[in-house]
């Protein structure tokens, strides 16, 4: 497939919508099928790449630019005994988003441990931030008011309202769910917000309203896949696939085969139906995976590095199926998903010239080896 022949999204608008493309990726492989044990060719494994790719997030957790050193702290949650450490330094540091996600990240993986400092952060000046903190504290056991909450997704900061009703929706709990369909209506003024961001914070709402268990909000978002904006329509795709939305895997895979769509909704596709998708839609997508593999390739470093989150999502699709085939399968099948591995797409992604290239390899490297 010749990428040249796909539309491609204006690169400016894809870094943020790349964070939380990654966010929340749920991959499960286990160590002993194909793609993790040797194999021969002198290709590494994905349990070879391990060290490397958590000594490389170890690096960019230290690195002068904020938001590396927040990724890569959101990348060391699939990797539970090194997470704390980074969660820990990063609340004291001096950007914002670094202890945001610092933060997020004690609350989604409860790390009691720094429950107390959770608590400390809820007197932060950034108002994200203390949402995060009422977030962890909350899920760490620790009694906190998150009245402010309300307040905040009422307001007129379109990025505060993403955080919030994104941390309602971790939050898990069904009482905030009146919260956020009161709160969330309330019309963000059109001379400082444009017609975009409204439209993301509507899906964000959706998405966390399906969370909070309002099934009915799923409908918004598959309806948002076909949206007039193509950032709206990748965050739409990438959070069905987070919410295992099997109605939505056909729909998925008719994206994917379309040449006329953009490369980066494409690839969200194929990640979104590599979390949801059955073994007949992953053996399609396994016998496109030369899409993959060119993005990969990418002059575009936005583009490789949403490619390599594609490739680990796939992989652990592609593994997820080897167990499951019977000794019965024709030996066609037992090829395709014995000789397909993107194992080395991701490796050699850990050595970009880029450092969120290499971030992103290394995260799809420890994403496809966590559960």
């Amino acid at each position: 497939m010749n990428r040249r022949t796909h539309r491609s999204l204006n690169p400016s608008t894809l870094p943020g919508l790349m964070a939380i493309a990654t966010c929340l990726l749920a991959c499960a492989v286990s160590v002993s099928v194909a793609g993790t044990t040797p194999n021969g060719d002198g290709t590494p494994t994905l349990l070879e790449l391990r060290e490397d790719a958590i000594r490389l997030l170890q690096v960019s957790a230290r690195d002068a630019d904020p938001f590396l050193r927040a990724n890569a702290i959101e990348a060391m949650q699939s990797v539970p005994g090194r997470a704390l450490p980074l969660a820990q330094i990063g609340l004291d540091d001096e950007h914002p988003v670094v202890r945001f996600t610092s933060l997020v990240t004690i609350g989604k993986m409860r790390l009691r441990e720094l429950g107390t400092a959770a608590v400390r952060a809820t007197h932060d000046p950034d108002p994200s931030v203390r949402a995060a903190a009422m977030y962890a504290a909350r899920r760490c056991g620790q009694e906190v008011d998150i009245s402010e909450l309300a307040q905040m997704l009422a307001g007129p900061n379109p990025s505060v309202r993403s955080n919030v009703v994104m941390l309602l929706g971790l939050m898990g709990e069904s009482s905030a769910l009146p919260m956020i369909d009161a709160q969330a209506k309330v019309p963000m003024p059109n001379q400082r917000v444009n017609k975009l961001r409204r439209a993301i914070v509507r899906v964000q709402v959706a998405e966390a309203q399906v969370l909070l268990g309002d099934a009915d909000a799923i409908s918004p978002l598959r309806a948002a896949a076909f949206s007039e904006f193509d950032e709206v329509r990748v965050l739409a795709v990438t959070m069905l696939g987070r919410l295992r939305d099997a109605s939505a895997e056909t729909a998925l895979m008719a994206i994917v085969e379309r040449k006329d769509q953009p490369i980066e909704l494409k690839l969200a596709a194929a990640e979104a139906v590599s979390h949801i998708g059955g073994r007949a839609a992953i053996k399609e997508l396994l016998q496109q995976s030369s899409m993959v593999r060119q993005s990969c390739s990418s002059d575009n470093p936005v583009l490789r590095a949403q490619a390599v989150i594609t490739a680990g999502a796939l992989e652990s699709a592609r593994a997820r199926v080897y167990r499951e085939l019977l000794p019965s399968d024709p030996p066609y099948i037992w090829r395709l998903f014995e000789d397909t591995s993107l194992t080395a797409d991701m490796g050699k992604l850990m050595q970009d010239p880029h450092p969120q290239v290499r971030l992103s390899a290394a995260a799809a490297v420890l994403r496809a080896l966590a559960g």
